[in-house]
Order: C-alpha cells, then sequence, then structure tokens
C-alpha cells in the first residue's frame, strides 16, 4: 500500500502503533535514535518505554568495545520471547548493525533485518518491508557521496539537541572499530549546520551538542566560499584539521557567535575530539568574549587522550605526545580557568606494562580531571590491534582499572568540593531519577500540596548539580542560578537562588527508551 506520491503509507494507516529503541553507546548513537524515533513518528508511531507495548523493536547498538557488543546482542535474545508472544518487528541497527551484516540472523532468526548508521533515514521503508512480510534482509551501504547533508530531527520538544555536523573518521587509530562502522570523514557546510540550528533554536533549544567521530576535522573537503575566518588551522605539531581555503570548525562557532538569530542559544558543547585536530585557533574560542572568544562556548573540553604513555600512544596509532597534550591543557587553563575536563582511556593495550600505567595515573594527577571514561582493552575485528598479542591479562586489566577509577574519584573529589560556596549557572535538564536525595530538612518543608522534587542539570564546565524545590514549577530547560552547598565525587548539590522573573517554560521530557551503555 502506497500513497498518492509512491511512498509506503501503511504505517501512517495505524497511528496507534508503538515503537521502542534501546540505545548502546555515545553520544553520536543517541543523537540516531532521536532521529529514529521523529522519523516513526512522522509515519504515526509513537515511543514506548515497556518493549511489550511496541509493535517495533530497535536495538541501536555499539561496536565500539567487546562488553557493549554483548550488551546489544544479549538485549537481542531477550526479545525472542516477546517475539512469539506480540510478533513485534524487531531489528538491528547502529554500529553493531553495521559490522554484524547479518551474521546474527543464525543466532536470532526472529530478528527482521539490520541496518547501519547510513541507513537510518530509510527507516520507514525498511520497516514497511517488515511489515509487508520481508525477513532477515539487510541494509549496511555507506553513503558513497562525497558530501554530506542531513536534517536534524528531535521528537517533541526539547531544550538541548545534539546535532551532527560530521561523520566518519580518517585517523585509523590501531584499536578503533570506527572508521569501518561510520566509513570516511564528511562534513556537512557551515550555511546547512546554521540554517538547521536556526530552526532548533526557534523550536526552543537552548544548548547543543556538535556532534562527529573526529568533530575538529569539521569542514574539511568543504570549500570557505564566504571567507569565514580563521582561514587555516594550526597547533603543537604543525597545520591540522581542514586545509587553508577549506571550511573549518572555529569558523562554525564564530558564526553562530556573530548570527542574531542565535541570541537565544545559550550553550555550546562538542564531541569528540583527536589532540592531531585540536588547533590553536579553537583553543583561544575559550577566552572570554572581550578578549575575541566565543561566549556561547561551554567551558568544559573532552579530549580523548587514552594512554600516558608516549610508547602505548605509537603503538595504539595516536601520533601525539604526552607533553604536547599537556601543552594544549595549559593554555587552556590559562585562558579560561574554571574550564573543566574529561578525557577517555584504555588500559591493558598489548604490551602495556606496570611503568606505562603508572604514566598514565601520573597523567591525571598533571592534568586534574572532573571525569574520565576509562576502559579495559579488547581487540575489535579487522583493526591492527587486533592482530597484535592480547598479552595482558584479563585479571591485570581489571585491577588497572579499578585503580585508575579510584585514582580518578579521589582527584574528582577535591575539585568538586572546591566549588561549594560558589553560584553557579545550570541548565536544568530534568528531574533526577534518584529522589532519595533530600534531607530530613527537606522533607520537613513538604505540605500536601508542596511536595519536594529534586532537579537536575549541568553546569558550563559540565558538572552535575542536584537541587531540591517544593514550588511545583516546571524547571526543565530553564537556565537558573544554584549556589553549591555540597559534593561528591560525581556531583555537586545546591540550592536555588531566588529569581524572580523565573518564567515557566513548556518542555516534554526526553525519551527514556534509550540507555547510554558503553
Amino acid at each position: 500500500m502506497t500513497d498518492q506520491s509512491g511512498n509506503p503509507s501503511e504505517i501512517a494507516a495505524n497511528p496507534s502503533k508503538k515503537v521502542y529503541v534501546k540505545t548502546f553507546g555515545c553520544q553520536m548513537n543517541v543523537a540516531d535514535t532521536e532521529r529514529m524515533l521523529a522519523l516513526m513518528g512522522e509515519k504515526g508511531m509513537e515511543p514506548t518505554e515497556v518493549p511489550g507495548d511496541a509493535d517495533l523493536i530497535i536495538i541501536n547498538g555499539c561496536s565500539v568495545r567487546d562488553k557493549a557488543v554483548h550488551k546489544a546482542v544479549s538485549f537481542l535474545g531477550e526479545q525472542q520471547v516477546l517475539k512469539k508472544k506480540k510478533n513485534p518487528i524487531i531489528a538491528l541497527g547502529g554500529c553493531v548493525g553495521q559490522l554484524d551484516k547479518g551474521d546474527v540472523f543464525k543466532r536470532a532468526p526472529y530478528l527482521d533485518f539490520v541496518f547501519g548508521p547510513d541507513a537510518i533515514d530509510q527507516l520507514p521503508e525498511l520497516v514497511h518491508k517488515a511489515q509487508s512480510g520481508q525477513k532477515h534482509f539487510v541494509q549496511v551501504e555507506f553513503d558513497k557521496t562525497l558530501s554530506y547533508s542531513t536534517q536534524t530531527k528531535i521528537h517533541g520538544s526539547k531544550a538541548q539537541a545534539f546535532v551532527n555536523i560530521m561523520k566518519g573518521c580518517d585517523k585509523y587509530c590501531t584499536y578503533c572499530i570506527v572508521p569501518f562502522t561510520r566509513g570516511k570523514e564528511k562534513s556537512r557546510t557551515i550555511d546547512e549546520v546554521l540554517e538547521d540550528l536556526a530552526q532548533l533554536v526557534a523550536k526552543g533549544v537552548r544548548e547543543v551538542t556538535f556532534l562527529g567521530q573526529n568533530v575538529n576535522s569539521f569542514g574539511k573537503g568543504n570549500k570557505n566560499l564566504k571567507g569565514y575566518l580563521p582561514l587555516e588551522l594550526n597547533n603543537i605539531i604543525g597545520k591540522v584539521g581542514p586545509r587553508d581555503g577549506e571550511e573549518n570548525f572555529p569558523q562554525l562557532l564564530y558564526a553562530i557567535e556573530n548570527d542574531p538569530r542565535f541570541e537565544k542559544l545559550k550553550r555550546i558543547r562538542y564531541t569528540s575530539s583527536h589532540p592531531l585536530d585540536f588547533s590553536d585557533e579553537l583553543i583561544e574560542c575559550y577566552a572570554p568574549k572581550e578578549k575575541g572568544g566565543i561566549g556561547k562556548l561551554a567551558k568544559h573540553l573532552h579530549l580523548p587522550v587514552q594512554s600516558g604513555s608516549d610508547v602505548v600512544l605509537q603503538k595504539m596509532g595516536r601520533h601525539h605526545k604526552i607533553e604536547n597534550y599537556i601543552a594544549q591543557m595549559d593554555r587552556l587553563k590559562e585562558l579560561c580557568p574554571e574550564i573543566g575536563f574529561s578525557t577517555d582511556l584504555i588500559v591493558g593495550f598489548p604490551t602495556e606494562t606496570e611503568e606505562d600505567f603508572e604514566q598514565t595515573l601520573k597523567l591525571l594527577d598533571r592534568v586534574q580531571y572532573d571525569n574520565i571514561y576509562a576502559f579495559a582493552y579488547s581487540p575489535r575485528p579487522g583493526t591492527r590491534a587486533a592482530k597484535l598479542p592480547d598479552d595482558v591479562p584479563a585479571e591485570v586489566k581489571n585491577r588497572r582499572l579499578n585503580q585508575l577509577l579510584q585514582h580518578q574519584l579521589k582527584i574528582a573529589a577535591v575539585r568538586y568540593a572546591s566549588r561549594v560556596g560558589q553560584t553557579m549557572e545550570v541548565l536544568v535538564e530534568g528531574q533526577a531519577k534518584n529522589q532519595n536525595m533530600m534531607t530530613a530538612a527537606d522533607r520537613a518543608q513538604e505540605t500536601p500540596t508542596a511536595l519536594g522534587r529534586v532537579w537536575t542539570g549541568r553546569t558550563s564546565c559540565n558538572r552535575v548539580v542536584n537541587f531540591v524545590d517544593h514550588t511545583q514549577r516546571n524547571y526543565l530547560g530553564a537556565l537558573l542560578m544554584v549556589k553549591i552547598t555540597g559534593s561528591t565525587s560525581l556531583s555537586l548539590q545546591g540550592e536555588l537562588v531566588h529569581q524572580p522573573d523565573f518564567a515557566e517554560l513548556k518542555y516534554t521530557s526526553s525519551y527514556s527508551s534509550s540507555e547510554i551503555a558503553q
């Protein structure tokens, strides 16, 4: 059944149908899930948080680490009973789908189809094929065009949005499977991103996170036809990123800062970066606005380093030195003393010695991260590192990982405690999942008409802040001043500063049927 344009209309014919998406992985996968929900919403399917209520179940899997793959496949296995009971359409997507290419049908014959990240916009048609009785088909072809064009789709109204500005990676680190699951680097044009962003801000978005596997290489291959500045990028190793005459990431930031359409946009974040493409010109963007910096740029940087050992970095194919990485961090702190740092780290890479691991601990002490994302090495199929002997025993990997995490918790506890007594601006993301954080004093203020609620949000430097309120106001999406009264190694607690001019915002809550699981 098709409509007059020849497009499948079977889905739209029944608006009572529901879709459930289980998401594993990075922010890129979270953004992909948002796009899936929006696309299926246009066809009349409503999101649900209960798999048993769904007519369509999508597993948006991550393959960056072996553990994430196992989680996605395990969740797929759990749906076998549901398939027999209600017969929903079940699809496997994301990087797991791209890597698997249909081999999973042997283990899960109840799975209907597999698709990769480049096939997301075809999802309604793929679902229609499954509804029509086709089974075990695969759509994992990469988009072979050199350009990259898309439009951000968000489900419902939100104060925050993920915006893909480039995709793919050309770095080919020896351990990383991303180039094989996301393809070559391609960037949207600055003008397209600006138009996309203008529509989001008009809908109430106040914070955006620009996404890309190597976001600092944004613009490579796109001619700088409008003469955006800066014309070229450099860092401590020399010229980096897009070439002179091409668009680049700092150009995009300055274009947003100088465009009156973005007056209500309060924060810009981005992830993920590579030290080789992290330019001096981008560092200058963190300077105070009166000194030529970007006022909307969040005072936070996530810059993966992966190891504190130059020997290990060389074997990882990272091509950057620790001393240069530290120099970049020092320059940032000089320009923006309140900046918060986070990074990615891998322990137990082939041939990593105790001395190499100690260098990573020393790096934590030197840089003073607010947060780290650390993982034990697992070989990924098809990568160069997979050919190396996986010679660090599992028990050693686990011991080093736990030691690293405990070391970081001590650093974070001190850094978070240093914020107590300060008043910080917080963008409220919603009510905290843990409503048991209220103290006895908080409970004493409750009345039958003014029950206390714990709200949570983030500062510009990406610190989580929780605060209690008894007014029954909806703070979702609001920028509020909060006085910090307490801290842990993971978050801050505070008291809302009275703001008589607060205007209640009307946002729908974010979908919660996804889970970021590395």
